[in-house]
């Protein structure tokens, strides 16, 4: 691996990670900071490498800042990962609309902007340094077409940038290092910005005050107004959060970034841009405690495709494309300060068994919404099988840990009583003969069903109905 191309010009400092918002639509995630300086992303998908870099060392970021001195502040529209930074200039305020158009296109990002001159006149500075591959891969072929669209590539990716009429090249002694222009609004005035992100050939120019119309309408479709909760407004925004985190496979990835430290200098630095099962039943049965909405939907498909395609074998994370989780490996990057540059995680040599108790768990909350088809149904039967067939395996535990039998996993399976609700009410379907279950002679009782009994008596003529096939 070459050396990445890390240049200090204009490079945004690092901020404290709780400055920093997320904007998102389901197959990506930015990161935005006070400075307005978009320092990651990555496309197409989640766990693709990343174009924006410079949150964990890297060379590429695309920022909107205004010049001279400011105070800064920013807020959510409610419902929605549309993110408003304001500043406080020295001659008024100006704000900066930021979104992902959303609901997101897995093989195309589009990256929408809007200055507005709130209060007096704007004066704001644009830069656009688009480094692919973790800042290893430079901006090239950089051109500005007959319609004073500016265009180019950066490894795989192919970019569009409209809006930027006046900005020019930037150059060092090797190579162009992207894009920069000065930008003046009038007082009341706005300008769009919009950034088209894809590896394959760029479609038809959005036009922006339509993209900005159907992400508003579409994030108004998704989140649901929750006003029975005790806390709707919380709970409206924890729900957007997690539909912004949610892939159109039905996958809801852990995590945007890479590398963050829970704790300066303490080691636990990792990359969660996968599918966490544990984390996404647990999301699933959350949503299910009000109510039978979409991410519960979301849950059961993604967890059911994993417990058909790998069986008693399934891993504790996967892709949201229901892949395996690369190895862990370094960047080279210098890293967040405190923190590190790792891609990848060893979680895909791990073996956890709650995860098939949590599952079952969620397949039981989306039961008692009638949200359980034949699909899911089969699923649960796959889930209890592979925790009969492993339940007496060490395991990796909750917090991947060396694996023992950890005292958790052999508690949150079967003997759970949502597992109880699973034997009630109609099936809508069977085990059919090409499901990866687990495999038991007929009328055999699975072998933690003596443990479950004592642990839980009332269950246990419940779960064996469910877990021995009929």
């Amino acid at each position: 691996m070459t050396s990445p191309h890390v240049s200090q010009h204009d490079m945004p400092p690092p901020h404290v990670l709780r400055e920093y918002a997320l904007i998102a639509d389901g197959e990506r995630g930015a990161l935005i900071g006070p400075r307005g300086d978009i320092v990651w992303l990555c496309v197409p998908r989640w766990d693709s490498s990343a174009l924006f870099s410079s949150l964990i060392g890297g060379s590429g970021h695309y920022t909107v800042s205004p010049r001279g001195r400011f105070v800064w502040g920013g807020f959510y529209e409610e419902g929605t990962l549309i993110w408003c930074n304001r500043w406080i200039t020295e001659s008024g305020i100006v704000e900066c609309r930021e979104a992902l158009a959303f609901p997101g296109d897995p093989r195309r990002a589009v990256l929408l902007r809007r200055i507005t001159a709130i209060e007096g006149a704007a004066d704001l500075t644009v830069h656009l340094e688009p480094y692919a591959d973790f800042g290893y891969s430079a901006p090239r072929e950089v051109r500005q077409d007959e319609d004073q669209v500016w265009n180019g590539r950066s490894g795989k990716l192919r970019w569009r940038w409209t809006g930027a009429t006046t900005a020019r090249p930037r150059d060092n002694a090797r190579h162009a290092t992207g894009l920069t222009m000065d930008l003046r609004l009038s007082p009341g005035n706005c300008h769009d910005l919009v950034l088209e992100l894809s590896e394959e050939q760029l479609a038809e120019k959005p036009e922006a005050s339509h993209a900005w119309n159907a992400t508003v309408s579409a994030w108004r479709r998704e989140v649901p107004t929750l006003e029975n909760n005790l806390a709707p407004g919380d709970s409206r925004h924890a729900y957007t959060v997690l539909r912004g985190l949610t892939s159109s496979t039905g996958g809801m990835v852990g995590a945007a970034t890479t590398s963050l430290p829970e704790r300066a200098e303490a080691g636990r630095n990792y990359d969660y841009r996968y599918v966490w099962l544990r984390d996404q039943c647990y999301a699933g049965q959350a949503v299910a405690a009000s109510g039978p909405h979409q991410l519960l939907d979301d849950a059961v498909r993604f967890v059911s495709a994993r417990l058909h395609q790998d069986g008693p074998r399934m891993s504790p994370a996967y892709t949201v494309a229901g892949g395996p989780v690369p190895n862990q490996t370094r960047l080279g990057l210098n890293g967040y300060p405190g923190g590190y540059d790792r891609i990848g995680n060893w979680v895909n040599r791990q073996f956890q068994l709650d995860v098939f108790g949590e599952a079952l768990g969620l397949f039981a909350a989306a039961h008692r919404h009638g949200r359980l088809d034949a699909e899911g149904w089969r699923a649960a039967e796959i889930a209890a099988d592979a925790i009969a067939r492993r339940r007496h395996e060490p395991d990796a535990g909750i917090w991947e840990l060396d694996n023992r039998a950890w005292t958790h996993s052999r508690l949150e399976h079967p003997s759970q009583r949502p597992v109880a609700a699973l034997s009630k009410g109609p099936r809508p379907g069977r085990r059919t003969a090409d499901a990866p279950a687990a495999r038991r002679p007929a009328g055999q009782r699975p072998e933690n069903t003596a443990n479950v009994a004592r642990l839980h008596p009332g269950t246990y003529g419940r779960l064996l109905r469910l877990s021995v096939p009929p």
